[in-house]
């Protein structure tokens, strides 16, 4: 999968998520959307010297290798598992569906990592992989180091989704 073709799957497959939310009478959507988008930004800008993302078209470069489009990804990925916890397991405890949405965000990113690795357009900057254990997830080239970092990493970007998405909704309320 080259960038070009990941630039444009992300972009449809967004387009097509909010355009079902919005269908399915989701309140807030594009608010939903825009506060994940900076959420997810904020990380990107302090782990950016981690990985590298290379081979996009200059137009999905935001700040030096950061791409919106990656950002929109992980937009979609959050969004997508929100929507899937919710909808099967909307009577549980905010606390337990939290953790479903970790489970269900790195069963859907593995794939999505190993795939954008494959091909070079995702990669681990040498910082990083010297302190890999050199390991990979069984049957994709991920890191084994992502069965915890992914959940550690969205976890902080799920709480600064879910308390200020909860500020807004008191807000409106109000």
């Amino acid at each position: 999968m080259s960038a070009t073709i990941f630039e444009f799957i992300v972009i449809i497959y967004t387009i097509l998520l909010a355009v079902f939310m919005i269908k399915r009478k989701h309140k807030n959507v594009l608010r939903k959307m825009a506060i994940l988008f900076i959420g997810v930004l904020l990380f990107e800008i302090i782990s950016e010297p981690m990985w590298l993302n290379t081979g996009f078209d200059s137009w999905a470069y935001i700040y030096r290798d950061i791409t919106w489009v990656m950002t929109l990804a992980w937009v979609s990925v959050f969004l997508t598992a929100i929507m899937l916890v919710d909808y099967g397991y909307g009577r549980l405890p905010e606390k337990k569906r939290f953790w479903l949405y970790l489970l269900i965000i790195e069963a859907i990113y593995v794939p999505i990592e190993a795939g954008l690795i494959q091909t070079g357009v995702r990669a681990y900057a040498p910082v990083l992989t010297e302190t890999m254990t050199g390991f990979a997830i069984p049957l994709t080239s991920v890191p084994l180091e992502a069965i915890y970092a992914i959940p550690i990493f969205t976890a902080l970007i799920l709480s600064f989704y879910k308390y200020v998405n909860y500020l807004c909704e008191i807000k409106d309320a109000n």
